[in-house]
Formats: C-alpha cells, sequence, structure tokens
C-alpha cells in the first residue's frame, strides 16, 4: 500500500516553471551560476596577469575529484557541480532538462536532488575506489543516472507525440547513453566505471522507490523544516 501511495503522491506533483519548489531551476541555477563564478574569478586572474596554471590549482582543482581527493574531501560533493568548458555545460544542461522535466510532469520532481545527489556521491565512491589520475568533473555522472530513472520509471513517454505518433523516452535514453558512452571511450577505466555505476543509481532508486522505500525522505524533511523556519512568522 505505501508503494502505491508514493507512486500516487508522485503523479500528483507538477510544479510550474516559476515555482518555488521547481527542483529542475535549481539544478540548472547551481550548475549555471558556479560556472559564471568560476568564469569570473578566471577573467580576473586574465587581467591580473597571473598565469591560468595558478587560477586551476588554487581555485578550480580543490573542487573536482581527482587522485588528491584526501586533501579536499569536500570535492566528493561539489566536482558534479563543475564545469570547464561552455559546450560540455549547454550539452548537459539540455540532458538534464529534458529528462529532468519529462520526470517532473510525470511527478518526480522532488526526486531529482535526490537522484542528482546519490548518483554523484555513487560515483565519487567508485572513483576513489578504482584509482586514477583522470580527474573527475561535470554533471554527466547524475544526468546519466536522471536519464536511466526516467526510463525506469516513464519509459513509454512520448515525446513530440503529436507528430507521427511520437518518440518513446527509452530511444532518447538509449541515444544519450551511447553518445555519452562515444565521449567517455578516451578516459580511464575508473571514469567510465564511475560514470556507469553513478548512473545505475538512477535505477536503484526508482526500484527502491517503487517498492515504498523513499531514499530522499529525509532530504524532503530537512527542506520543509528549513523552510517552515525561514518562513516569516504571522
Amino acid at each position: 500500500m505505501q508503494a502505491n501511495s508514493d507512486m500516487q503522491q508522485m503523479q500528483s506533483q507538477k510544479p510550474l516553471l516559476g515555482a518555488d519548489n521547481n527542483t529542475l531551476v535549481a539544478l540548472l541555477a547551481i550548475n549555471l551560476v558556479v560556472y559564471v563564478m568560476l568564469g569570473l574569478i578566471k577573467t580576473i586572474y586574465y587581467l591580473e596577469s597571473l598565469p591560468l596554471e595558478q587560477f586551476y590549482a588554487q581555485i578550480f582543482n580543490p573542487f573536482i575529484l581527482s587522485d588528491k581527493w584526501m586533501n579536499t574531501p569536500w570535492a566528493l560533493l561539489t566536482y558534479n557541480w563543475i564545469h570547464d568548458g561552455f559546450w560540455l555545460l549547454f550539452a548537459n544542461m539540455i540532458w538534464l532538462a529534458l529528462f529532468s522535466h519529462t520526470l517532473q510532469i510525470n511527478g518526480a520532481n522532488k526526486h531529482l536532488f535526490p537522484i542528482y545527489f546519490y548518483s554523484g556521491l555513487v560515483g565519487a565512491i567508485i572513483y576513489i575506489v578504482a584509482g586514477t589520475s583522470q580527474p573527475l568533473l561535470g554533471a554527466s555522472v547524475s544526468i546519466s543516472a536522471i536519464v536511466i530513472a526516467a526510463i525506469a520509471h516513464i519509459p513509454n513517454y512520448k515525446f513530440l507525440s503529436n507528430i507521427a505518433g511520437g518518440v518513446a523516452l527509452w530511444t532518447v535514453g538509449v541515444l544519450y547513453i551511447l553518445l555519452n558512452g562515444y565521449l567517455l571511450k578516451d578516459s580511464s577505466i575508473s571514469v567510465i566505471v564511475s560514470t556507469l555505476v553513478g548512473g545505475c543509481t538512477g535505477l536503484f532508486y526508482i526500484i527502491l522507490l517503487k517498492k515504498g522505500i523513499d531514499l530522499g525522505k529525509w532530504m524532503h524533511q530537512l527542506i520543509h523544516s528549513l523552510n517552515n523556519s525561514l518562513a516569516p512568522k504571522k
């Protein structure tokens, strides 16, 4: 009964684009703000004639995951918000928006951040266990999880349903996985495995959710408590 209740509740949650509880907007905003902030700091280094190597060593590298992660343990939680390059950011945000919005309109808005968070953490742990000198950064691990979660939750949802019957979500998801796999072909094994296992976290999350186990429940409760504590007192 609990599983059915959770899934029915998901179906009833369809936030508006500008709503305060729109998780997709929050995810996009954080990624974009971080990119802009790093870009501004990088510009300051350039204007001050400081070597870019110094920017990467002092500002950028401490927030991405590398073999020196023990010196910057917070990188386990920050690497998947960091992008080095506009087109990588642009592509990631398009995929993030596409699949997150699809999950939203099918009632999974409040589960987007937990999936993003857990997949990033799992990917980081796998990366550390595997060990490599190639850094791990960007939202690809978490986006892969959201894509796989969408495939697991609503595989037959149709994009462009008014045109020739539409395109099934699972086919677009497979396309993303193939493209992402191609982009990872020159990456180290640990980066590839981190992305794969981190991505599968989305499947694991949805499977547990359908069994009535909400891994994001503590996050929902924490946010609810924060909202209540910060709300103006009447």
